[in-house]
């Protein structure tokens, strides 16, 4: 029972770390934390910090990637069995309507200090190249169910998707109003009829073989 409870303890060490770095984080934001201030909030010395996370700018990272809680987006994200029409309008709704999460914070605070601090910068494309895989694979997905054109690019459509996003957390941050929702539905639609292949085409009947017996005329 001991050694199995020595295997433990260092996970409950490093969650409590990741809780504590993303209060200090959201209260401070990243520049104004210092990780002699993560320490005390855990209750543990710089030390047992540096014994789980390289630096700062890992301990944020881990922390968004810990902490972002399985919403709704995400779990429609990755799961196949859902059409993508359907995944796409719900995303909508949720990129005008949620409230915003207290990832989503961190996330806007890590991107201004990448600005300045080039490794932070690194880690956090990682994290976003990470997500813009699976929209990729939703994107291809898409493909398979007709909903979105061959002719339209895979990595023209992720980074729209990425943009509308970023977008939607600062717009929710600021607490702008969101738009009607029918006319934001309507929206959603017509964006998805315009990436949508073509409907097929009847195609004409093809006409039979002419008679070999023409009627005379009088």
């Amino acid at each position: 029972m001991r050694p199995r409870k020595a295997r433990r303890a260092p996970e409950a060490t490093r969650d409590r770390l990741l809780d504590a770095a993303a209060r200090v984080f959201l209260e401070s934001g990243y520049d104004g934390a210092r990780v002699a201030d993560i320490a005390r909030e855990a209750g543990v010395t710089t030390g047992a910090i540096y014994a789980h996370f390289r630096d700062k700018a890992d301990l944020l990272v881990k922390a968004l990637a810990a902490r972002g809680v399985e919403r709704v987006g995400e779990v429609l994200l990755n799961d196949a069995s859902v059409p993508v029409a359907t995944m796409l309008r719900t995303l909508g709704q949720i990129a005008v309507a949620e409230e915003v999460h207290p990832s989503e914070v961190l996330l806007l605070d890590a991107a201004t200090a990448a600005r300045r601090e080039r490794e932070l910068r690194d880690r956090l494309e990682s994290v976003i190249g990470g997500h813009a895989a699976e929209l990729a694979g939703m994107v291809e997905r898409a493909r398979a169910q007709r909903v979105v054109a061959r002719g339209i690019s895979t990595p023209a459509i992720v980074r729209f998707l990425l943009m509308l996003e970023f977008g939607s957390i600062v717009t929710r941050t600021l607490g702008l109003d969101p738009p009607d929702p029918k006319e934001w539905t309507h929206l959603i639609g017509r964006l998805l009829g315009g990436v949508a292949p073509p409907a097929p085409t009847a195609s004409r009947r093809p006409r039979g073989p002419r008679s070999a017996t023409k009627r005379l005329r009088v």
